[in-house]
């Protein structure tokens, strides 16, 4: 890291020197011709018009700063840096890049657990993978269209599942705290628009199809523990409230309560998705004979495709996992991946698919193990060097710049680093658990300059630097970043 800087130095050296060169041939000359005769050197007469005000010479060194300045300032932020990280635990690592450019790394390359960091490496495989603008698609259909009176005779109302992770109602939308991201796909739109296209009397029943992914509900990886947990809803392709229950009952157990019980993930969420849609469309004064259920093996293509929603675009999507550290989304993600890579919608698929992803990106994978995409497993592992490759990235960086919550003021990282100069200027992912911590993001140092933070630490369990050492660390990470400029200010360039 310090040969590209010292590169830099020399080509700036080089530019500064070729004037005093010249400069210094016309003095021999004007010497050579008092000496040997010739005739004076007639110099142009100054003009009117050139100002005096500018006083810093042509060859001051104000003019090459970097010359000085960059050696120092990487000097004196390497020199309290390596302090910073002596302290830490030795299972950690931190890499600083300013410009794609590396300027600090320590244990760059030893693979640690990100804990739900593993959300940015998802991300980044979904926006390759998928593009920034893709959108899930959720189809309504019937065997024919509605009668001029709104009737759906002898058919049934049928929804293709299209994988859509945010496909959300009005009531659970409303349980998330008021700091978190709302980005969504409205279910009460969904409904909304059926009734605005005439549908208000279906003979048959709201039918549902998740045949987009497999049946699996639960991420495969998981331990045994993991999955008695209940840490998320009912996975399926036909996913709706992030598949829990409580619709029917308006969430009411959560509303009103300080400490409010856990959501119930649904035992077929595809079922579940029907009998909440019919209970939207219901609301709605919609007529609806038969109950709710699934099917499967209806080709759209025999279906006359009465309308649908489409999702935010993916962009968006990550944004909401990212701020909500929702891990519904990851995992729905995965799945998304793996179709797409290889038209299995399975959790194993994409989970093979995220590494061969990352590593079509020309980042080194060498420390990356995805065992799901979420980091609710504990098998997950990537390098500080991995994660900085991917935050740097030139497609990705833009989007996570946009997507990372701001810390101090957003997600689940509302209450984060509120003692620390990261508040208010850090957008980034970041984690801790009782023995891990992770935190990777796009620091604004006081010179305005981007600077890329990329950070991990595991400890053993008999330690507590995470609950006692990590926001001093914090703290003095961000005060040191702070105050680091690659550069002299603008305004000591200025002519004295």
């Amino acid at each position: 890291m310090r040969q590209s800087y010292a590169a830099r130095v020399l080509r700036i050296f080089k530019r500064f020197t070729m004037p005093v060169l010249i400069l210094a041939a016309l003095i021999a000359a004007l010497v050579a011709s008092n000496k040997y005769g010739y005739g004076d050197v007639e110099l142009l007469p100054k003009s009117p018009e050139v100002s005096n005000e500018a006083k810093t010479q042509i060859f001051s060194i104000r003019r090459a700063p970097e010359l000085l300045t960059s050696p120092l300032e990487l000097e004196k932020l390497s020199t309290d840096l390596d302090a910073l990280m002596g302290a830490a635990p030795n299972n950690s690592c931190l890499s600083v890049a300013v410009d794609g450019e590396t300027i600090f790394g320590i244990r760059e390359n030893i693979p640690l657990s990100p804990g739900t960091n593993i959300k940015v490496i998802t991300a980044a495989a979904a926006l390759l993978q998928l593009g920034p603008d893709f959108a899930y698609t959720t189809i309504l259909a019937a065997e024919r269209e509605p009668n001029e009176d709104g009737s759906l005779l002898s058919t049934d109302l049928y929804v293709f599942g299209g994988g859509d992770p945010i496909l959300m109602t009005d009531a659970y939308s409303e349980l998330l705290p008021e700091h978190y991201s709302q980005i969504r796909t409205s279910a009460d739109e969904l409904a909304d628009n059926t009734v605005g296209m005439n549908v208000l009397f279906i003979q048959g029943a709201v039918r549902v199809d998740e045949s987009r992914y497999d049946e699996s509900r639960i991420v495969e990886s998981w331990s045994e523990e993991v999955k008695s947990q209940a840490l998320i809803g009912s996975l399926s392709a036909s996913l709706l409230d992030q598949g829990y229950d409580g619709l029917k009952n308006n969430y009411n157990s959560q509303r009103g309560v300080e400490d409010p019980p856990p959501l119930t993930p649904s035992r077929d969420p595809a079922i579940r998705f029907a009998a909440s849609f019919d209970d939207l469309l219901e609301a709605r004064n919609v007529i609806i004979l038969e109950a709710a259920r699934e099917f499967s093996g209806i080709p759209l293509e025999d279906m006359i495709r009465l309308l649908s929603i489409e999702s935010p675009p993916m962009s968006k999507i990550v944004e909401q996992m990212l701020v909500n550290d929702d891990a519904m989304t990851a995992e729905m993600l995965v799945k998304e991946i793996g179709f797409s890579r290889s038209g299995e919608g399975k959790s194993t698929s994409g989970t093979s698919g995220v590494t061969e992803v990352i590593r079509g990106t020309g980042i080194p994978e060498t420390g990356l193990l995805v065992t799901d995409g979420s980091g609710i497993s504990t098998g997950n592992q990537a390098t500080c060097a991995i994660m900085q490759g991917i935050a740097d990235n030139a497609t990705l960086k833009p989007v996570f710049q946009e997507a990372f919550p701001v810390a101090g003021e957003e997600g689940t990282i509302f209450l984060e680093f509120q003692d620390s100069l990261f508040a208010g200027n850090l957008e980034a992912k970041a984690y801790r658990s009782g023995n891990q911590a992770a935190l990777i993001g796009y620091f604004t140092a006081e010179s305005g300059e981007k600077i890329t933070i990329s950070f991990m630490v595991n400890h053993e369990e008999t330690t507590d630097w995470v609950e006692s050492g990590l926001d001093g660390f914090y703290i003095n990470l961000a005060s040191y970043l702070h105050s680091f400029s690659s550069g002299l200010p603008i305004e000591m360039l200025e002519p004295k």
